[in-house]
This record gives structure tokens, sequence and C-alpha cells, in this order.
């Protein structure tokens, strides 16, 4: 994968339309016509704790494979969390972890 990052005056010189678009190589089998706007909004899409998979949940800071493990198993055997303050019954979610995603979560 390749990412281009232009430097001042690259930027300077684009036009609208150019600053806002992505460059993903075809290289990385990945391309889009996305543009900067969109993705923003994507990237503060809420996860919702009580439907998101084990992929979504990951996408959270400091969420790894074994804390995502534990949200769904804590789901299953105690049901849909009532709040997002919640999530820190879960083994592993201390209030430091529930504070670096609070803003990333919902319950809704």
């Amino acid at each position: 994968m390749k990412i281009k990052i232009p430097n001042k005056q690259e930027i300077k010189n684009q036009t609208q339309e150019q600053k806002e678009e992505i460059y993903i190589s075809e290289e990385s089998g990945v391309t889009t016509n996305e543009t900067s706007k969109e993705t923003t909004k994507e990237t503060n899409k809420k996860i919702n704790i009580n439907t998101a998979t084990q992929e979504e949940l990951e996408t959270l800071t400091g969420i790894g494979t074994s804390t995502a493990n534990k949200i769904i198993q804590y789901r299953k055997e105690n049901g849909n969390f009532k709040t997002p303050e919640d999530l820190k019954n879960v083994s592993g979610i201390g209030e430091a972890k529930y504070n670096k995603i609070k803003q990333n979560i919902t319950t809704k």
C-alpha cells in the first residue's frame, strides 16, 4: 500500500476537489472515490455495543480480540447493555479504558 501525504506547497496548489480525494493505490487491492468528509462521518459513527460484531468492537481504542470476546460473552449471559457505562461491568474494562471509548459507543 502506498500513502501519499502532500506537502504544504502541493496542498496549496490543489483544487478543492483534489483536496477532498483520498488516494489508495490499486496495488493495495482497494480503490475509492470517497471524500474526506464522507470518511470523517464514517469514522465518527458510534458503535452499538449491543449489536456490534467482534470486528466492530475491535475498532475501538484499546479493545482487542480478547476484550471484544468478553463483551460479546457478557452480552450473551446478561442481555443487552442498558447504558454505555454498563460496559464497565465487563472484566478488563475499567474506568480508564471506558473513558477512551465512551465517545465512540452507544446502546441505541
